[in-house]
């Protein structure tokens, strides 16, 4: 037998590989981590009462929040097997939090010396340190057992990877809720609480990646 014969043989009644199941089961499980996030922070905390009318604020804030989300993405998905290069995705990371900063040094700038402090502090304990963090918990238990199942080398920074993706995710449903504005203390102290999350992720999740 010819070597083309063998090959046409040996191709005939292949099935074709089954497309992997982990994106989709992603997809579903950040949607319900979303909408767990929402229904938690209606009936509990509760939306802003003025939501109806400072909509384009808390579209602003959830916006901001997703896109860290996205931003943190690539590296969740490379770190979901052994063996993938980060490469720049650690560097868009890096370039994002230090835009955060620039932003937050301009907008402060802009602002009256008199009203900085509460235009960066928002007037009182930034409750998103505690709140996003606990609202970002279903995605990140939905990730990790998606994650565990495709066994995971890099342990700690999976871990703090699906901790920050997710506390974009608590982030965007804590927007609802959040009744500052300001541009200074929206990209400081989420992106701080998101780094939590990520903190949280590398402590508590790696332990449960371990297989």
């Amino acid at each position: 037998m010819k070597t083309d014969q063998l090959i046409e043989a040996l191709a005939r009644n292949v099935e074709p590989v089954e497309r992997p199941k982990w994106a989709r089961r992603m997809a579903i499980t950040v949607i319900a981590g979303v909408l767990i996030a929402v229904v938690a922070v209606v009936l509990t905390i509760g939306a802003r009462p003025d939501i109806g009318t400072a909509m384009m604020p808390v579209m602003m804030k959830a916006g901001f929040s997703a896109l860290a989300a996205a931003i943190v993405l690539p590296v969740t998905v490379q770190l979901m097997k052994p063996g993938r290069p980060l490469g720049w995705r650690i560097g868009a990371i890096v370039v994002f939090v230090a835009l955060c900063a620039i932003v937050v040094i301009v907008a402060l700038m802009g602002t009256p010396s008199e009203q900085r402090m509460s235009a960066w502090m928002g007037g009182d304990f930034p409750w998103c340190l505690v709140l996003i963090p606990i609202l970002a918990a279903p995605t990140a238990a939905g990730l990790v057992w998606i994650m565990r199942a495709l066994a995971p080398t890099r342990l700690t920074l999976s871990g703090a990877a699906i901790g920050a993706f997710s506390g974009g995710v608590g982030a965007m449903a804590y927007a609802m809720y959040c009744p500052v504005d300001s541009i200074a203390f929206v990209t400081t102290w989420y992106t701080l609480a998101i780094a939590l999350c990520a903190a949280l992720g590398a402590l508590i999740g790696s332990k449960f990646l371990r297989w």
